[in-house]
């Protein structure tokens, strides 16, 4: 509604909102707004109807906060990957079951805090920015975000909610990624390179892919979508050029990068000459294979699932479990041990960015391009300490 009214001695056009909510049926009082013209008063309603129609406003004060909290999660639900809104359901049956029917306005910072120690409490979970729980509160401020100044004063959820909530003893330091020294990656390479000579079609894909990741330190969704299509030659070197991913979780290809729209592709690191050359047998070898199988490439997958003929003629590549196994195994022959640290094929891309963080001269936004990453979060992440640097400088300074 849009009405010319007096404020402040002053003629002026009054925009009053008032959607019916959906959840409990009532009328939604929004802030009234006023405006100096009726085109900008036109302006400002189409605005607010706009926002509310598209969720930032979930109902007033005394909706049930849990089923609010449900219908932004639905409303996302298209925008976020398989994987995210899992996580984020996992969220709602959380505080559907911890809130029960508490209204919006009665989830107040002491209660949050409450939750968040009881759920702590409960699942004997550690304290982390990477824990659970912290998903749990980031989730629940990003919902109070969108009605807040609406629905809400403030948000109840503060900034660094566990900081917060916690004292620093509670917190548990996280399990650190182990980093492969030069010589270590070294010794993976040759080890693989060696059995992939003789090894039959059937067990060299997981080995053929840990080669490769060894080099370019992709994403292992990325890894695992790899097509014979994506080896090209630019600027003087073999690389691949990538622009889709695979997820175990949906058993399908995401169609994109990841935080990457759909079309956008991007060029790894480059791979050496002989890789690409055992690239190329492994292709002549497994379409070899394929026809004594009676298996079809059709999506001419490097890593096609050759152990599971259902698997292959639906087109899906072998799954991470069994890369990682082909891993654990390679690293337990070459007596590589994590010493308490987190050891798997991840541990490829955290020493690769590790080590262009390290390299003198690098340039920091084509080190994140190439790993698929935005700056600052290269920056943040990766930047640490070199392994095979740390020898160099301890024997510098022992000299």
């Amino acid at each position: 509604m849009i009405k010319k009214v007096n404020k402040d001695s002053e003629k002026v056009y009054l925009i009053r909102v008032q959607p019916r909510d959906p959840i409990t049926g009532k009328r939604v009082n929004l802030p009234i707004k006023y405006a100096k013209t009726k085109s900008e008063a036109s302006k400002i309603e189409k605005k607010i109807w706009t926002e509310y129609k598209s969720g930032l406003n979930l109902g007033d004060g005394n909706t049930v906060f849990a089923g609010a909290f449900q219908k932004y999660v639905d409303q996302r639900a298209n925008s976020i990957s398989p994987v995210t809104l899992k996580s984020w359901q996992e969220s709602a049956k959380s505080f559907t079951k911890y809130f029960g029917k508490a209204k919006i306005k009665n989830i107040t910072t002491p209660l949050i805090s409450k939750y968040a120690h009881d759920y702590v409490d409960k699942h004997h979970t550690t304290i982390s920015k990477s824990s659970t729980i912290a998903k749990r509160l980031i989730h629940m401020r990003n919902f109070f975000k969108s009605i807040e100044g609406k629905a809400i004063k403030e948000n109840p959820v503060p900034e660094g909610a566990l900081k917060v909530f916690f004292r620093q003893s509670d917190f548990s330091l996280p399990q650190e990624w182990y980093i492969l020294s030069d010589q270590e990656l070294d010794k993976i390479r040759k080890l693989l390179i060696k059995d992939l000579k003789t090894a039959s079609v059937s067990n060299s894909a997981s080995k053929l892919a840990i080669l490769i990741e060894s080099y370019t330190g992709m994403r292992v969704g990325e890894l695992q979508a790899l097509r014979f299509s994506n080896i090209v030659y630019e600027d003087n070197n073999w690389t691949l050029k990538i622009n889709n991913s695979w997820s175990d979780y949906t058993r399908a290809f995401t169609g994109s990068l990841k935080a990457r729209p759909k079309g956008y592709s991007r060029t790894v690191l480059p791979i050496p000459n002989d890789v690409v050359l055992l690239l190329k047998q492994y292709q002549i070898k497994q379409d070899k294979y394929f026809k004594e199988n009676s298996i079809i490439n059709s999506s001419d997958l490097i890593f096609l699932n050759t152990h599971d003929y259902a698997s292959a003629a639906l087109s899906e590549p072998i799954r991470q479990k069994s890369i990682n196994d082909m891993f654990k195994i390679v690293c337990d022959k070459l007596e590589i041990k994590p010493n308490d640290k987190r050891l798997s094929l991840y541990s490829f891309r955290h020493t690769i960015c590790t080590k262009l963080a390290n390299t003198p001269n690098m340039s920091y936004p084509w080190a994140a391009e190439k790993m698929g990453h935005s700056l600052q979060m290269f920056m943040n992440t990766y930047v640490g300490v070199d392994p095979s640097i740390n020898q160099k400088m301890t024997k510098l300074w022992l000299a």
